[in-house]
């Protein structure tokens, strides 16, 4: 399975260093049937209580940064929140997390730990290479389940057929469905992240996913 991943000049110029960790692998399993999911939130859950007990979420550095990798490109991160945080919130909030399919609740614990926004994909639904860009004037794409998403000034994912995801919302074309068999995991990390702390969260998804895909590999890319 080869993945061929670029990023646009403006994203070279406004965040360099930016990275982003890759999960891939072919013969996916995708059903609603997950039990690592319950242990695997209890040990979330607690981690964050732990650490955020006595201060706030915002204190994490990790978070600050993804905010800031938000900031320079024009991007609002209180208004349109990461998804890793988002997800931290509804935890320490005890709202728990919503179940979609086993490999999406599974990459949301990870996200959630690491605080590094993930998006998921359908490998098959992806047309031709990717390119890591910031959306243009009057571009949007279908989310899942949140109607259109506007994409200008946004960071974005973009293919030979359209814009297919970013690091707030995926899109309904290339969302996850029981007949999925290859999927796609990235992670958008931040430049200030170093490498050691995106390999854990990549080492920690591949665990994850071992039951569920086969011929699971890892990659980082910078830019």
């Amino acid at each position: 399975m080869k993945i061929t991943i670029s990023a646009s000049e403006i994203i070279k110029q406004r965040i360099p260093g930016l990275k982003l960790g890759l999960v891939y692998g072919c013969g996916a399993s995708v059903s609603k049937i997950c039990p690592e999911f319950e242990t695997g939130f209890d040990e979330l859950h607690s981690y964050l209580n732990q650490h955020y007990s006595g201060a706030p979420l915002s204190s994490n550095p990790v978070i600050g940064h993804v905010r800031r990798m938000y900031r320079k490109i024009g991007w609002e991160p209180t208004r349109y929140r990461p998804s890793s945080e988002a997800l931290a919130r509804r935890i320490l909030q005890g709202k728990g997390l919503y179940r979609i399919f086993n490999l999406v609740d599974l990459g949301n614990l990870v996200s959630a730990r690491y605080h590094l926004p993930m998006g998921l994909y359908d490998a098959a639904k992806i047309s031709g290479n990717i390119l890591l860009d910031v959306g243009r004037v009057g571009e949007s794409y279908q989310g899942i389940g949140k109607g259109e998403i506007h994409a200008e000034g946004k960071l974005i994912l973009r293919d030979d057929l359209g814009i297919f995801g970013n690091p707030t919302a995926d899109s309904k074309r290339t969302a996850l469905e029981p007949t999925t068999k290859s999927i796609l995991a990235i992670f958008f990390t931040p430049p200030e992240v170093d490498v050691p702390y995106l390999q854990q969260a990549l080492d920690d998804l591949t665990t994850y996913y071992r039951s569920y895909v086969k011929d699971l590999e890892k990659e980082i890319i910078s830019f």
